[in-house]
């Protein structure tokens, strides 16, 4: 879609385009994931997993993307690894937010640039 110039000099300038997309990351990594996986149900887990709460918190989280089953393998063990486990480990649902908030920081910066008219 991008690769059409056209679609390119159409979004030069097109601040709504940015902020659409920061107001969705937000509401779909933060308050949506992270603060349900991280921030509700991480400590609601360890009254039935014990020490390994992380674990299956990072695989249910790896689950809950069935509606893209090629990933659900990948965001398991990055939910247990990158997300759950430093959550857990801390006690802070901030160490999610923030590892999970990475992506969205580097494709801000991407349309940033395509709404400046410098891609």
């Amino acid at each position: 879609m991008f690769k059409s110039p056209a679609v390119l000099a159409q979004l030069v300038g097109a601040w709504w385009f940015l902020a659409l997309f920061v107001i969705s990351s937000a509401f779909n990594t933060i308050f949506g994931e992270e603060l349900l996986f991280r921030g509700v149900l991480l400590p609601k887990m360890e009254g039935a997993f014990g020490r390994w709460s992380w674990v299956a918190n990072g695989v249910l989280f790896g689950f809950y993307h069935l509606h893209q089953p090629w990933s659900i393998a990948a965001n398991a063990v990055s939910g247990v690894l990158f997300l759950a486990f430093p959550s857990w480990r801390f006690r802070s649902t901030w160490m999610g937010i923030m590892v999970h908030s990475v992506q969205t920081v580097f494709f801000t910066f991407l349309i940033l640039g395509v709404v400046l008219g410098l891609a």
